[in-house]
């Protein structure tokens, strides 16, 4: 059973118009990746989440027509957006640098570098050894672009 979510929870005043940078600590603890959903007149729920997927909002995971179907959409929805927030990026760092980030997973947190390169080439052969942890078509042709 999918976890359950609360449905229409009092948010934050100016909840969906607040930069996520500009949150509380607070805010970001009580409701960073944490899905709820909202009753509209229809009956359907919108399932919601603070997470990164807009600058200044939660993000639209779904619309259910059931409670049971928002929970289990809230957890597959987020879980997906999740795995995807945490994949590695390339980075160009500005001076002739490049390194392979993972972005970072709130607001308040950091990135955290996996590599750093001084070359295009060197970083082409950092990732066609790991051909499992990052999506090296996207990454091949952006340092491709590069060149």
């Amino acid at each position: 059973m999918p976890n359950r979510i609360p449905l229409d929870p009092v948010l934050p005043k100016e909840f969906d118009n607040t930069p996520n940078d500009a949150r509380s600590k607070a805010q970001l603890d009580a409701w960073w990746d944490h899905p709820y959903g909202v009753t509209h007149t229809s009956g359907q729920i919108h399932v919601r989440c603070l997470n990164g997927g807009a600058w200044d909002r939660s993000s639209v995971l779904g619309i259910a027509d059931s409670y049971e179907d928002a929970c289990a959409l809230a957890e597959a929805a987020q879980a997906k957006w999740v795995s995807r927030r945490e994949e590695p990026v390339f980075k160009v760092i500005g001076d002739g640098t490049f390194a392979l980030v993972r972005p970072a997973q709130r607001p308040d947190a950091d990135e955290i570098t996996i590599e750093t390169f001084t070359s295009l080439e060197e970083a082409q052969k950092y990732m066609n050894r790991q051909p499992d942890k990052i999506d090296i078509l996207y990454i091949s042709t952006l340092i491709t672009s590069l060149m």
